[in-house]
């Protein structure tokens, strides 16, 4: 139906053609509280492809966008978070239907020596408490696994970027309506180790890639979902991110089955949308919506 945002955000000017918003709920129709911690760098851009994948008809999403206090960044990027985000010591208290928990750009940085760590080892305590379903992006996913499970990462031993192919191991309500393979964006360092998945009993592996392991891992009770890849990318992000990358003198290749040609002087192909949406509606329609029962 639309999303709520009781901070307005500026990417949201640039979202008018494509996210219905509204300023106030109907009361007589559906809606879920939904907050995002968002904890890339990139902060509008990861705003703006996660309010595009919320954006649903059956459903009318109120969403905060959330910060941690203990994250180091610079001046300007705080009074960001101050003006548009809530922060984690502001919600501690309050109930979320879902949390989404984004990746970072920390996979070469052992876990203790993150700034903000302990904050965000409160914060996923905290999910267990507060919220029905909460979805691990990438190096949320990674750090997510090792929390809970005990399901350890590893290296690659360069660079994974592009468009995979990926396909159902174990049907789930979150892979209705999905092709037996389908594409999406991955963008990391490091992978889980697919055996520590398969070896704890309260834990599905829904869907691998034979090339870039396994992607969607979800708990038995839905309560928790991890992602290792970017299903929400735009068309771009993958050709921002290599181009970043060269600039910083980087030798990288460039993302594979993503450029028309493989190519990257051509114009990148977007293959994976609908694979965005399904899997991102059916996390709102089945884990995070309840309906109320009359």
């Amino acid at each position: 139906m639309a999303i709520l945002l009781k901070k307005k955000l500026e990417v949201m000017n640039h979202l008018k053609n494509e996210v219905e918003f509204i300023e106030k709920l109907n009361e007589k129709k559906p809606h879920v509280k939904v907050g995002i911690l968002n904890l890339m760098p990139t902060l509008e851009d990861t705003e703006r492809q996660l309010m595009v994948a919320l954006d649903t008809k059956l459903l009318q999403v109120e969403l905060d966008f959330l910060y941690l206090d203990t994250k180091i960044v610079e001046k300007e990027k705080k009074e960001y978070y101050k003006k548009y985000y809530r922060s984690f010591s502001e919600i501690k208290k309050e109930d979320y239907d879902g949390i989404i928990i984004t990746g970072a750009p920390l996979e070469h940085i052992n876990y203790h020596d993150i700034d903000y760590i302990e904050e965000l080892k409160e914060f996923f305590k905290y999910t267990k408490q507060h919220v029905r379903s909460t979805l691990f992006l990438c190096w949320a996913s990674q750090f997510g696994l090792q929390y809970f499970y005990g399901v350890n990462r590893y290296n690659l031993p360069e660079k994974l970027s592009g468009i995979y192919e990926h396909y159902i191991v174990k049907e789930t309500n979150l892979v209705k309506g999905l092709n037996d393979y389908f594409l999406v964006p991955q963008s990391r360092y490091c992978s889980v180790i697919e055996s520590e998945i398969m070896d704890r009993k309260d834990l599905i592996l829904t869907s691998k890639s034979n090339e870039s392991g396994p992607y969607i891992i979800e708990s038995i009770d839905g309560s928790k979902v991890f992602l290792t890849g970017h299903a929400e990318y735009d068309l771009y992000t993958l050709d921002k991110e290599y181009k970043r990358d060269i600039n910083k003198g980087l030798k990288i290749d460039p993302p594979c089955n993503y450029y028309k040609e493989n190519d990257p002087k051509k114009d990148p192909i977007y293959s994976w949308h609908a694979t965005s949406t399904i899997i991102y509606h059916n996390w709102l329609y089945y884990y995070v919506y309840e309906e109320e029962v009359m």
